[in-house]
């Protein structure tokens, strides 16, 4: 019986044994590491997340998470103005489908929930700024 070398099946196995090979693995990992989550925020946003959103041009993407079916939870940073920024998400969901509330006496921060076509409910907080500078904005909803 002849033996095939086994593939691998996963993308976490092809990654790995693409570093394991001396002259592509230094250029893939440094490629990897080089590339900053930071794009056209239409594209690196969550598929669930409204698209009444409109979201700055120099957000970056520090959590995106999904937890099971239903869960999710998505973080970014930006410097701009959150009071601005809060207000028109406000504005965009509440003239759609959306129920929403804005509560400024979140000890979190400032913070909208809301929830509509898809979405069970959803929050959005305003974190503290990082040392950076930049604004911390979390997302978390349960899907339907």
């Amino acid at each position: 019986m002849i033996s095939r070398p086994s593939r691998p099946a996963t993308f976490r196995a092809r990654f790995q044994a693409a570093l394991s090979r001396p002259a592509l693995g230094g250029a893939v990992l440094a490629l990897a590491l080089a590339m900053p989550i930071s794009a056209a925020a239409s594209s690196v946003v969550q598929d669930w997340i409204p698209s009444e959103l409109v979201f700055p041009d120099d957000i970056e993407v520090v959590t995106d998470r999904a937890i099971g079916s239903s869960i999710r939870m998505f973080a970014i940073t930006t410097e701009a103005d959150l009071n601005a920024l809060f207000g028109d998400w406000m504005d965009s969901l509440s003239s759609t489908d959306y129920s929403v509330s804005l509560n400024t006496e979140d000890r979190l921060g400032q913070s909208i929930e809301f929830s509509g076509p898809g979405i069970f409910n959803a929050k959005i907080i305003a974190a503290p700024v990082t040392d950076e500078g930049r604004s911390i904005i979390e997302f978390d909803a349960t899907l339907n």
